[in-house]
């Protein structure tokens, strides 16, 4: 089990490191959420004289304030992702803990993580099922092959490596391994 204890740790400090990305991003995105709310009068002028002109006169900005307002709308709301961020950060905090105790071989650290893996993959699941759209609108329909990478690490962090750590743990829980642990 230290093996997959130092995996843990590693796992949780690289997730910890991207939950703080994600945070950041999100900040951004309530940013221009409000910048957006405080210029929706300058847009809807901007759209009346763009219709009215036929598309021939058009203010500057209008169309990428309503690009930004279309992702938006994906978004359950502007603040998603600062509390998508904010929850791996504190899991991943947990997986550090647990990762240690592991290697420490600590007796309740079995159950813990037995525990953590399935909370993680629940909450995964719900998360990918929520920003879903987000996701193939921003790195691409990952049918026809676009955004593999991206797609590729968050389904190895967050479906992956539990299901791998639960297992392992059932086993060894089933084999008593943690028997002789302090």
């Amino acid at each position: 089990m230290a093996i997959f204890g130092t995996t843990m740790v590693l796992v949780a400090i690289f997730d910890a490191c991207w939950g703080l990305i994600i945070i950041a991003v999100g900040e951004q995105v309530q940013t221009v959420a409000q910048h957006l709310s405080d210029n929706e009068f300058n847009m809807m002028v901007g759209s009346v004289v763009h219709s009215v002109t036929l598309g021939i006169f058009s203010l500057s900005g209008v169309e990428t304030g309503e690009h930004a307002r279309d992702l938006l709308a994906m978004l359950p709301r502007p603040d998603y992702l600062v509390e998508v961020g904010w929850s791996r950060v504190a899991f991943s905090a947990t997986a550090f803990l647990l990762g240690i105790m592991l290697v420490a071989r600590v007796r309740g650290a079995m159950v813990g993580a037995l525990v953590w893996a399935i909370v993680v993959l629940l909450w995964a699941s719900w998360v990918m099922y929520r920003i879903w759209p987000v996701t193939s609108g921003g790195f691409g329909d990952l049918i026809q092959g676009e955004g593999v990478p991206m797609s590729a690490v968050e389904l190895t962090l967050h479906f992956l490596w539990p299901i791998v750590l639960a297992s392992r743990v059932v086993i060894a829980i089933a084999r008593r391994e943690s028997a002789a642990w302090r």
